[in-house]
């Protein structure tokens, strides 16, 4: 079965970041977090999007 959400230490090991700063990443305004209760949680298929959006070159 494949996950379908990710939580701050398994963000942090995909991204190759610190715990800390992956949950730095889970509070901010354009990350698509999801928070149960007290839990934060990314969808996996939003990470995904939002990971390739950070890739595409800025317009100016």
């Amino acid at each position: 079965m494949q996950k379908i959400t990710y939580n701050a230490e398994e963000i942090a090991q995909i991204l190759g970041v610190s715990k800390s700063a992956a949950y730095d990443l889970l509070h901010r305004e354009d990350f698509p977090t999801l928070r149960i209760g007290k839990r934060l949680l990314v969808v996996a298929s939003r990470f995904d999007e939002w990971l390739a959006a950070q890739s595409e070159p800025m317009v100016s």
